[in-house]
Order: structure tokens, then C-alpha cells, then sequence
């Protein structure tokens, strides 16, 4: 009797199929960051804009920056290095 046909019993060596839980984690804390500049901006703006008759100041928070500046970065580049994979 022939064994030819038969499925291995080993173990696949290929990875898992879909995205680790890593690059969404880097994904989604790039989304955040991107929405907290974008909202703060907006924020900003809209009080530079609407407040004729009262000064506005702006504080704005180096280390703030840098952390989620570096959050986006990271996800772009997450993003970037993932797609050219892909081709």
C-alpha cells in the first residue's frame, strides 16, 4: 500500500497567517497620538480664532511632543516597512 498521498504529520514551519498583535498595538497608539495632535491643533486654533477681546497663550510641552511624535513615526514607519514587504 502506497503512502505517497498522505498528509505529513509534522508540524508546519510556516508562520502564522494574519497581523501580530504588535503592529496593531503600534498602529493603534499611532492613531491616538495622531488624533490627540490633530484635536489639540484644532483646539488651539479655535481659541486663537474665536477669542477676539482675550489673549490666548500656548504652552506647549517638548517631552509631549516627542512622545507622541514619536508614536506617529513609529507607526508610519511600521506601516511603510510592512507594505514593502508585501511586494
Amino acid at each position: 500500500m502506497s503512502r505517497e498521498g498522505a498528509p505529513s504529520k509534522q508540524p508546519s514551519s510556516q508562520p502564522a497567517a494574519g497581523t501580530p498583535i504588535w503592529v496593531w498595538v503600534v498602529y493603534a497608539f499611532g492613531i491616538l497620538a495622531a488624533a490627540i495632535f490633530t484635536f489639540s491643533a484644532l483646539f488651539t486654533l479655535g481659541a486663537l480664532v474665536l477669542s477676539n477681546d482675550v489673549p490666548v497663550g500656548t504652552d506647549i510641552s517638548a517631552p509631549a511632543i516627542v512622545l507622541w511624535g514619536g508614536l506617529i513615526v513609529a507607526a508610519v514607519v511600521t506601516w511603510l516597512v510592512r507594505r514593502r514587504q508585501r511586494r
